[in-house]
C-alpha cells in the first residue's frame, strides 16, 4: 500500500469515528465513560500505580474525569498531560480543575510544575480509533507516539475508547506506537500481559 492511500485511509478513519462519536448523546457518554472508568480501576497495574497520567477531556472523547478523582481520592498522583513551546508532551501535576487553564488547541492543561516522566506509572491515552493490536489514532499530531518511548520500559499504557473504536486494522504508521491495554464500555483488548 502507497503512503498516500494510507494517509487516506488514517483520515477517513478519523472522519468515520469523529462522526460516529458526535452521534452519541451525552447520557450515552457518561454512562459509557463511567463503565470504562470503572474497568480501569479494576487493573492490577492501575491498582498497583502510585502516578497516574489521564487527559483534559474534549468533545465526545471518553471522559475520564470521575476516574481521575476516583484515583487522586486513593492516593494516588494525577497527572496530566501539556504541550511544551517545542510541541511535545509534558506531565504536570493534576491538583484540581481549578488550577487548569486552556493551553494548546484550547484544552485544559495543569499549570503545575513538570513531573519527572520516569516516575509515571500508567498512562491512561484517548484515542479516535484503536486497533487489535494497540495501535491508534489520535487528531495526528504523533504527541502520544513521541511521548510513550520516553517513558519507563514498566509504565503501563491503557487506551480508552468506545466499543465503535476498536477495529481490525488503523493502518500502522513506522512511527506508530502501541498501547498495552485497551478498555471500551463492554470490553478489553489485550495486547501485552506482562503487567499482570
Amino acid at each position: 500500500m502507497t503512503d498516500d492511500i494510507m494517509v487516506s485511509k488514517r483520515q477517513a478513519l478519523r472522519e468515520e469515528m469523529k462522526r460516529r462519536r458526535s452521534q452519541m448523546t451525552p447520557e450515552q457518554i457518561r454512562a459509557a465513560s463511567e463503565r470504562i472508568g470503572l474497568r480501569i480501576m479494576e487493573l492490577e497495574p492501575v491498582k498497583r500505580a502510585r502516578t497516574l497520567m489521564g487527559y483534559s477531556s474534549i468533545d465526545q472523547e471518553v471522559d475520564v474525569w470521575s476516574l481521575l478523582d476516583s484515583c487522586q481520592k486513593a492516593g494516588k498522583k494525577i497527572l496530566l498531560p501539556r504541550v511544551r513551546r517545542d510541541k511535545k508532551l509534558e506531565a504536570a501535576e493534576y491538583i484540581g480543575r481549578e488550577d487548569l487553564k486552556p493551553g494548546a488547541y484550547g484544552i485544559l492543561e495543569p499549570t503545575g510544575a513538570v513531573f519527572p516522566e520516569q516516575e509515571i506509572d500508567v498512562v491512561i491515552v484517548p484515542g479516535l480509533v484503536y486497533d487489535a493490536k494497540g495501535y491508534r489514532l489520535g487528531y495526528g499530531a504523533g504527541y502520544y507516539d513521541e511521548f510513550l518511548p520516553r517513558l519507563r520500559k514498566d509504565a503501563f499504557a491503557c487506551g480508552v475508547a468506545f466499543e465503535f473504536q476498536v477495529i481490525d486494522n488503523t493502518y500502522p504508521h513506522q512511527a506508530d506506537v502501541p498501547v498495552h491495554w485497551i478498555v471500551t464500555e463492554h470490553s478489553e483488548v489485550v495486547i501485552n500481559w506482562d503487567f499482570f
